[in-house]
């Protein structure tokens, strides 16, 4: 597994790589295996350190995606917008199937132990700010940050994690960089394929 590669709307994720896929489970969520270990470490260190944190959303299929897509374009619509404002706005916070990191069982949404969906102020939550501090050290990252929008194409999600691997989730922890500028500005002076052979093995 590439736990480096890049998922987006012009980045599907390979065939190979969903017929490849091995899952655990932690939180009671499935995830790609070494994603789900890593993942029930975070947790149990959140609960030690007096944080319950709450894994929402794990894997997902590429056909549930596209069951979350209709079901999000249609409530929208229901509320007033047009086909075509509806699906731009689901576009926003919901990928098309394949197109989701969801669907590599790398990405995980948290949130408090008493929501049942996606919190908008989960920014303020001691929840997020633990994670803030120390989800790089377990391998995640913030994938969806304030202020890089632009860059990554979906609106922030504080509640949206995903598995890069502990190396590179300090470096981009540190540097400030969502992901694709992590892979844009490292990939001439960093040792991408070095980094990725370390990150097919076992994390410590």
């Amino acid at each position: 597994m590439d736990y480096l590669m890049l998922i987006d709307r012009f980045y599907p994720i390979p065939g190979e790589v969903l017929s490849g896929l091995r899952f655990g489970e932690a939180g009671g969520v499935i995830m790609e295996e070494q994603a789900a270990r890593q993942l029930g470490l975070m947790l149990s260190k959140a609960r030690g350190d007096g944080v319950a944190i709450k894994a929402l959303s794990g894997y997902r299929s590429p056909e549930y995606q596209e069951k979350l897509r209709r079901e999000d374009t249609a409530r929208r619509i229901a509320e007033g917008l047009s086909p075509e404002e509806a699906a731009a706005q689901t576009d926003r916070y919901l990928a098309r199937p394949l197109c989701s990191e969801h669907n590599s069982g790398l990405a995980v949404d948290l949130c408090t132990p008493s929501a049942d969906d996606t919190e908008d102020d989960f920014f303020l939550t001691p929840q997020a700010k633990w994670l803030c501090r120390n989800a790089h050290r377990f391998g995640f990252i913030l994938r969806y940050p304030r202020m890089k929008e632009h860059i990554t194409g979906i609106a922030y999600e504080p509640w949206h994690y995903r598995y890069v691997g502990t190396e590179a989730a300090s470096l981009i922890h540190q540097s400030g960089l969502c992901l694709e500028e992590f892979l844009h500005f490292y990939a001439d002076e960093f040792s991408f394929e070095g980094l990725r052979g370390r990150m097919t093995k076992n994390e410590p």
